[in-house]
């Protein structure tokens, strides 16, 4: 590109070779051997999709409910297409993914929604990057292919001016384990990743490699103007990768869901499992915000929410 500078050139060399190694989506492994049972498309190792759906697998078992196969996969996107193609039954999914799919006429529902995931830019802490301006010209990662991550940080960056911008990002999409390694060894000056707080594999980057989460709050404004009602202000706590302060940044809703003719014996097991062990589904040491209550729980328009897990939300609190 003219005006970019020989490094900036190599270093967009560097990101297409990464992007050609890791662009093909982690669809189809599993964290469990026995492939009969009900599957849920959940999301990358280190991400709170994963951790999450572990924990209902194992409450499930507990109940005497049905089995539940937990996939790895790349994320939302990646989800609703399983979800779609009726290769998992359950999918985890940001909102704004699941909005935009139903939107487009996907065939679904909601169980509950769970969590907040946070939208996390990460830097290395002795950056001159400050804002989300400041990444113009820089080397990123939005996400992996088929993430939700990918789609909010596009939305994100589109909205702030920075796609068609002059000097715009130079954008990677990688799975985070290859985005954090990225970072470490300088090839990445940031990448977004959108989970619970504090992800695992950010946490063991913070190990080795000082870094920060980048303040959003200024970007969200344009945001919210493109997609309202779809994202939220919030703030990583203090203490997240070592962080002596919050951080401000772009909350955005988790959802569980199927298709609407999921079992409806399935759907009443997930909302037991929901509401009766709320506290054995949130992942040890996460510092974020849960949804495990029932006015959460039931507060998922515009994706409405299953019938027979309706009936049993009613069922339970009358």
């Amino acid at each position: 590109m003219s005006g970019q500078s020989s490094a900036a050139v190599s270093r967009r060399t560097v990101l297409m070779a990464m992007a050609a190694t890791f662009a093909l989506p982690l669809l189809g492994c599993t964290t469990s051997r026995d492939s009969d049972g009900l599957r849920l498309a959940a999301g990358e190792p280190g991400g709170l999709y994963l951790q999450f759906g572990e924990l209902l697998r194992d409450a499930l078992g507990r109940r005497g409910g049905p089995e539940l196969e937990v996939l790895i996969t790349n994320g939302s996107v990646a989800n609703l297409a399983m979800l779609a193609d009726r290769s998992a039954p359950l999918a985890m999914s940001l909102a704004d993914s699941a909005i935009d799919a139903l939107g487009q006429g996907a065939d679904v529902v909601a169980l509950g929604r769970v969590y907040q995931n946070y939208l996390q830019c990460v830097v290395r802490a002795g950056t001159d990057i400050r804002s989300l301006q400041d990444l113009r010209g820089r080397a990123i990662s939005i996400g992996a292919v088929g993430s939700g991550s990918s789609l909010t940080t596009t939305r994100l960056l589109a909205a702030n001016g920075l796609i068609d911008a002059v000097d715009p990002p130079i954008i990677g999409e990688f799975p985070l384990e290859e985005a954090t390694a990225a970072l470490s060894s300088g090839a990445l000056d940031a990448f977004f990743w959108s989970g619970g707080v504090p992800t695992a594999r950010i946490h063991e980057l913070q190990v080795t490699t000082p870094i920060r989460l980048l303040d959003l709050s200024s970007a969200f404004d344009p945001l919210n103007r493109a997609y309202p009602h779809t994202y939220s202000l919030t703030e990583v706590p203090t203490g997240v990768y070592g962080s002596v302060t919050p951080t401000p940044t772009i909350g955005i809703a988790n959802f569980l869901l199927a298709r609407p003719d999921l079992p409806d014996s399935i759907a009443q097991a997930v909302v037991d499992v929901l509401v009766g062990d709320s506290a054995a589904l949130i992942p040890e040491d996460t510092s974020g915000i849960q949804y495990l209550t029932l006015a959460a729980l039931i507060d998922t328009a515009p994706i409405p929410l299953h019938k027979a897990a309706e009936r049993r939300y009613r069922e339970l609190y009358g």
